[in-house]
């Protein structure tokens, strides 16, 4: 354990650095997986700055471990880059507390961005190759079909009539029973479970090949994890920066406030008159002030 820092002063640094790779994997791996989703609901901007914040935690965690492990005492003057490390930690915060403030934003508008991003790419689902990239992507990742059901397909023209179906199933009388007025009894491609698949005729030939439960929910509980990820993540690094922060700024006045002490010899090392040494000769001190050196005989 290196005695120049606190404790907590290291093992912050630790956790800082652990904080800064995962920050970096985690914001890659959700622009990676879930980038439309991200897109649509304006989470790309809350995750950006969880990038953000891993990369610029980088250069200070490289500067605070490296002064660490070569025993120095670690300066908040130290240079990091090309501003000291003070300013730097502040730097830190301000980009964690932004991104806290977007993730309380978005708990609050979260369900509707959610809803309004899945219903308006399903309704535009034929008209544009995004929407429909959205959508199937949205479809296969969670095992869901639908907003709210699998039968949300039903009442949307969402099929290319000649290149999806050659049938056109608003003439088939096979719905003349069904109070709902549909449009069609298909869904895409995308709601099939792994394995062979039949996504047409459902309402005769049954739903057990395809996902039926709707994507709403399903991706709004995965958006909340994951703001919730990133919420404890963002707190968790301000919480520790400020900590760092004001245990570094400690040693240094703690260090600054030592002064040389001047002692008196009187009071270390108080000497008897009737003291017998071994030693050849000691030095008395009198009254006065003044010293006499006398050489007495060692009493055997």
């Amino acid at each position: 354990m290196n005695g120049l820092n606190h404790p907590l002063v290291i093992w912050s640094a630790c956790w800082l650095w652990l904080s800064s790779f995962f920050s970096i994997i985690w914001s890659l791996f959700l622009f990676y997986c879930l980038s439309d989703i991200l897109t649509k609901t304006g989470m790309d901007l809350m995750n950006a700055f969880v990038l953000l914040s891993g990369l610029v935690m980088l250069p200070s965690n490289v500067h605070i471990l490296c002064s660490i492990a070569r025993g120095k005492r670690i300066d908040h003057n130290g240079k990091v880059v090309c501003c000291p490390l003070w300013l730097s930690i502040i730097s830190i915060i301000i980009v964690n507390i932004v991104g806290l403030i977007l993730c309380i934003h978005q708990i609050s508008t979260c369900h509707i961005k959610t809803f309004q991003a899945i219903s308006d790419g399903m309704r535009n689902y034929r008209r544009g190759p995004r929407n429909k990239h959205f959508i199937d992507n949205l479809q296969w990742f969670l095992d869901c079909c639908g907003l709210n059901s699998y039968k949300d397909w039903f009442s949307l023209d969402w099929f290319d009539k000649v290149r999806d179906y050659e049938w056109d199933s608003t003439s088939n009388k096979r719905n003349a029973n069904i109070k709902e007025k549909t449009v069609s009894d298909s869904v895409p491609l995308s709601c099939c479970k792994s394995g062979s698949c039949i996504p047409n005729y459902l309402i005769e030939l049954g739903t057990h090949s395809i996902n039926t439960k709707g994507c709403g929910e399903i991706a709004y509980n995965t958006e909340i994890v994951i703001i919730y990820i990133n919420l404890l993540l963002f707190v968790s690094i301000v919480l520790t920066e400020i900590l760092f922060f004001v245990l570094v700024m400690d040693k240094r006045r703690t260090c600054s406030d030592k002064s040389p002490r001047n002692y008196d010899i009187m009071q270390v090392m108080p000497m008897k008159n009737n003291l017998n040494v071994t030693s050849s000769s000691i030095i008395d001190f009198n009254s006065d002030g003044s010293t006499n050196s006398e050489l007495n005989d060692v009493e055997n």
